[in-house]
């Protein structure tokens, strides 16, 4: 299925966070205050798609501009709306600071995106999320090994191969 095209002109938003030219010597409010990079998009908890109606779901979610899926690193899924939060100054401060909602302020910087290691894959397209899963399935069947195995190369020792993760995500 081709899910490319659409009538509307709706630009698509990249999540950026900045890296800075002194950040070895920023504190890590500092950076927190600069980058603001949480701040532009909104992560709601996903299931496993177990049935094929919520994977159709998932599917249309991802047929919307400024929508990814991601698996964290400790498994567990999110929807992503890419958007940024209307408080957001032009300077990157929060113009409600001082009573902002709580899961602002329990944010950790443990877990921003600017690190590289808030999740383990990440679809911006149905096709993505749909290989994935046929991976998934092809691996659990025993038709293909999973990136992670343990391979036997060239006649040498077994070696550890894993595969790249991708970066972002609140």
């Amino acid at each position: 299925m081709d899910y490319s095209g659409g009538i509307f002109n709706v630009e698509e938003i990249e999540l950026v966070f900045p890296k800075f030219n002194n950040e070895a010597k920023m504190t890590e409010s500092e950076i927190c205050m600069k980058c603001h990079g949480c701040c532009t998009y909104v992560a709601v908890p996903l299931e496993y798609p177990r049935s094929k109606d919520t994977l159709d779901t998932y599917v249309w979610y991802l047929l919307h501009r400024n929508v990814e899926i991601e698996i964290d690193n400790y498994n567990k899924w999110f929807l992503i709306f890419k958007t940024p939060c209307d408080k957001l100054l032009p300077n990157g401060a929060c113009s409600i600071y001082e009573t902002r909602p709580e899961i602002c302020r329990d944010y950790s910087a443990d877990n921003c995106s600017r690190t590289a290691k808030d999740h383990a894959h990440q679809f911006k397209q149905p096709s993505e999320l749909l290989q994935y899963l046929e991976q998934k399935k092809k691996a659990k069947s025993g038709t293909v090994k999973p990136a992670s195995a343990s391979r036997r190369i060239a006649g040498k020792k077994s070696v550890r191969m894993t595969g790249k993760k991708s970066a972002l995500r609140k």
